[in-house]
């Protein structure tokens, strides 16, 4: 792992654990076993290391976001996989959406970048439904609120994983909702 990658790494560990305003330059280099003068030859400040966090997440996702339109385009993409493969990005992110979670309400780039996060996955959300009434497999809706209201639950859904771990996981009953609301068998 190079040191920026450690740097991130901690950093996103760190954040996640206590904070990004308790997370200090300091701490983290003593954490990551490293001088302190190695983090800003590498960043130009606590801010710049979030950003980077961030950047990396939402390419992350636009990858999901590209993987799952190209499977739309091949007929190959069924709402199963979709939704799973987004409860799969979230769990494997969990770090990623608590760092968001935490420091939206505090900073601007982290507003800016669920901003982009849910407006993307909305707009996948919305152009799977437009793709499935047009092939039949799924029931006409309003597009852009619908992919809005699959966004939501998603975003939803990841921070009862994250805040309420004593609550079961439902992501499965979520999907057979969804197959019940959406599909044409599901609306007979």
């Amino acid at each position: 792992m190079s040191t920026k990658d450690l740097i991130l790494a901690t950093a996103k560990d760190m954040i996640s654990e206590v904070g990004f305003h308790k997370m200090t330059t300091a701490n983290l280099a003593k954490r990551a076993d490293i001088s302190e003068g190695t983090i800003y030859r590498h960043f130009e400040s606590k801010d710049d290391i979030l950003q980077h966090i961030l950047d990396d997440f939402d390419e992350k996702y636009q990858s999901l976001s590209e993987t799952c339109r190209a499977r739309m385009d091949k007929g190959t993409l069924s709402l199963d996989d979709l939704l799973g493969s987004h409860f799969t990005f979230l769990d494997a992110n969990a770090a990623d959406i608590k760092i968001v979670l935490g420091t939206y309400s505090i900073l601007d780039i982290t507003r800016r970048s669920m901003a982009r996060f849910i407006e993307r996955m909305r707009a996948l959300f919305e152009d799977f439904l437009a793709h499935g009434h047009k092939d039949g497999t799924l029931i006409e809706v309003p597009l852009k609120p619908t992919g809005l209201i699959l966004a939501n639950m998603f975003f939803g859904l990841m921070r009862i994983k994250l805040y309420w771990p004593e609550i079961d996981d439902f992501s499965k009953e979520a999907v057979e909702f969804c197959r019940r609301s959406l599909t044409q068998a599901g609306a007979k």
